[in-house]
């Protein structure tokens, strides 16, 4: 069992000049200048903001030098800008474009009223090529991925487009200019969703929750750390004030795709050796809605996705299934509480299932195992307002991940409840003390007390129990239903230790084996030692013995012969020749979990010798992964290997004389 408790403090400070834009990574905004047709700045002039749904966003006045700036707007895309002033034309401005972390730019010319003949649309998109970006980025947004032929439904699919990412071997932990895998850093509406243990992926995400996927390769900004390669910055989806809803399912099965891609046709490749016809199925059905739970005050957006692919796998001496099971649901509800203060709450869950693991042409699929993913994410997010100049954004979250290993056959083969017995009695499970059974030698016979003549050997007729050797006295009984409890062949009456002293006095060995019994044997009460070689199903207490029998007789019980309950079956690795076979010997469940709080003030200050954007940021992050990891011994079998008799000399061979020659 191990457990690492780990705590973060980064607090960033950055001053820039002439208007950089430095917000927080999940925030945008938008600033501009309104001017007349002689170049001169109009200052009072009205500038409404609305969002694709219609809802109205914010709405500020020129300062006297003609700007505008409005901040924080969720990033998206479709907003659509109103500026009006009186004597003046005024002008919409459609489909405008606001990145995260970035205040897009945009600048008017007013007409007067009187000299527009003409309806004018204006189209907004932001520039490819910001000249104030110093960060080297690619950004893919929902209609992007959309219009994607993905193979799969894993956001990591998307990145390897960005220039510079890629993941070759497919683990969907991506490679940034050549770092590590574990360098890399997945903020999901601005908070860490990587593992803390392994530093890879640490939650999976429905890709329809995906607004916008933000790949930042180098130059990253002092709010973002702990990654040396790079950052996948997922803005999620919020609803509007108009219902909309999507449903969409992939299937693929067996009947119409022969014995599946990844297998081949064993009898021309194999031999024959595994020609046996799989059925499989995938099923991929997904749904999300989204609307207003109160039009323009409260909002819901909610995603669900099933995933169920099996794929067919022919290792030329077996054919099985691979299975996978994932669940992906998302949501996130969104509630202006006041028109400078707004809350967010998103929930995102994952479990995964990664069935038939570490089975080839040599592992039985019974030896498999099954790889647990996934957990839970909460982040709760509080963006408040001071003014049109300052902003503070609040968020906390939690997160919590549960891997596990499963074993295909479980360890408790034989289903009696009993994984190891410790028979020494020192508190220490050892690789000897697995549960036997009630076959403690393994030869797959009742062992009951046979030396009659106390003989030490097997003699005549004493093989009671068929498996040709002497059982061992005190040792060998088996069976949980046995009188014979220390095998001896005396019956063992209750307590010959009258007087107490712990030895056995003269008059108190009452059963005649001339050992000190404190328990008794006689389990059913009536006197005798009923017992037999064979027990069968119905042998269970109490005992009845048939009138006119005497002990157990093999007349009256007969011999059934039933088998005992083997012990539970170990991991056979074979060396050479065979399969291995046996439960997988290792089984682990762990907890991995993480508890965020970061802070994000943005402060603009228009006149303080020039225009300057001032951020103070800090992040607390809290760690912690504990796992126990269950490991049972494992056997090794060697081939056997015969050793061949030396040759007998030949007499052609040159032979050492003894003798004087003849």
């Amino acid at each position: 069992m191990t457990r690492r408790p780990f705590l973060t403090l980064a607090t960033a400070t950055l001053l820039c000049a002439a208007g950089l834009p430095l917000f927080a990574q999940t925030s945008g905004g938008l600033k501009g200048l309104i001017l007349d047709m002689t170049g001169r700045p109009i200052p009072g002039v009205t500038v409404a903001v609305s969002d694709l749904e219609g809802r109205s966003v914010a709405g500020v006045v020129t300062d006297p030098k003609g700007s505008f700036r409005i901040v924080p707007l969720p990033p998206g895309r479709g907003y659509r800008m109103k500026v009006s002033f009186p004597g003046m034309a005024t002008v919409e401005m459609s489909d405008i474009d606001v990145p995260p972390g970035t205040v897009a730019a945009v600048s008017l010319t007013l007409v007067p009223e009187r000299a527009v003949r003409e309806h004018v649309r204006v189209v907004y998109h932001h520039d490819t090529v910001d000249p104030d970006e110093t960060t080297t980025q690619t950004r893919f947004s929902a209609e992007f991925i959309d219009a994607l032929p993905l193979l799969g439904r894993d956001y990591q699919d998307v990145l390897a487009l960005a220039p510079g990412v890629t993941d070759i071997d497919g683990t969907g932990n991506p490679n940034i200019h050549g770092s590590r895998d574990t360098d890399v850093v997945t903020l999901v509406d601005g908070v860490s969703t990587v593992d803390p243990l392994t530093g890879r992926v640490g939650q999976q995400l429905n890709i329809d929750s995906i607004q916008e996927i933000e790949v930042k390769t180098s130059g990253a900004s002092a709010e973002f750390g702990r990654a040396q390669g790079g950052f996948v910055n997922i803005i999620t989806k919020s609803g509007g004030n108009e219902f909309a809803g999507d449903f969409k399912v992939f299937f693929r099965s067996s009947l119409i795709d022969g014995q599946g891609r990844l297998t081949d046709d064993s009898s021309f490749l194999h031999g024959g050796v595994a020609s046996k016809k799989l059925s499989f199925k995938d099923l991929r059905p997904f749904v999300s809605v989204g609307g207003p739970i109160k039009k323009d005050r409260a909002w819901y957006f909610l995603t669900a996705e099933y995933v169920r692919r099996e794929e067919p796998v022919n290792a030329s001496t077996q054919v099985f299934v691979m299975p996978t099971t994932e669940k992906r649901i998302f949501g996130k509800l969104t509630w202006d509480l006041l028109a400078n203060q707004k809350v967010t709450f998103s929930a995102a869950v994952d479990p995964q299932d990664y069935g038939n693991l570490g089975i080839d042409s040599h592992t039985l699929v019974e030896s498999g195992y099954t790889s647990r993913l996934g957990g839970t994410n909460l982040v709760l997010k509080e963006t408040a307002v001071f003014n049109p100049n300052s902003f503070l954004e609040s968020t906390l979250q939690w997160f919590e991940a549960r891997p596990g290993l499963v074993p295909n056959l479980g360890a408790d083969t034989n289903g009696n409840g009993i994984i190891s017995v410790d028979r020494n009695g020192d508190g220490i499970i050892e690789p000897t003390e697995r549960d036997p059974g009630e076959d403690w030698d393994n030869d797959g016979a009742w062992d009951v007390f046979e030396d009659f003549d106390h003989s030490g050997r097997l003699g005549t007729g004493e093989d009671r129990d068929g498996d040709g050797h002497l059982t061992p006295t005190f040792v060998g009984c088996e069976g949980a239903t046995r009188e014979d409890q220390d095998c001896d062949g005396f019956f063992d009456v209750r307590n010959e230790d009258r007087n107490g002293n712990g030895i056995l006095d003269p008059g108190e060995d009452l059963d005649g084996d001339n050992r000190l019994d404190k328990g008794g044997e006689d389990r059913n009460g009536n006197g005798r030692m009923d017992d037999r070689p064979f027990p069968s199903p119905n042998h269970k207490f109490p005992f009845v013995q048939p009138a006119g029998t005497i002990g157990y007789d093999p007349p009256y019980y007969p011999y059934d012969r039933l088998r005992p309950l083997p012990g539970d079956r170990d991991y056979l690795l074979p060396v050479g020749r065979g399969f291995t076979q046996g439960p997988y010997y290792q089984d682990f469940n762990g907890h991995r979990g993480r508890i965020t709080l970061r802070e994000d003030l943005t402060v603009f200050l228009p006149d303080a010798r020039g225009q300057h954007d001032l951020k103070i940021g800090g992040v607390a992050e809290l760690e912690n992964y504990e796992q126990m990891i269950h490991s049972r011994p494992y056997l090794i079998r060697y081939p056997r290997t015969r050793i061949a008799p030396a040759p007998f000399p030949s007499r052609s061979r040159a032979m050492p004389r003894t003798g004087p020659p003849v």
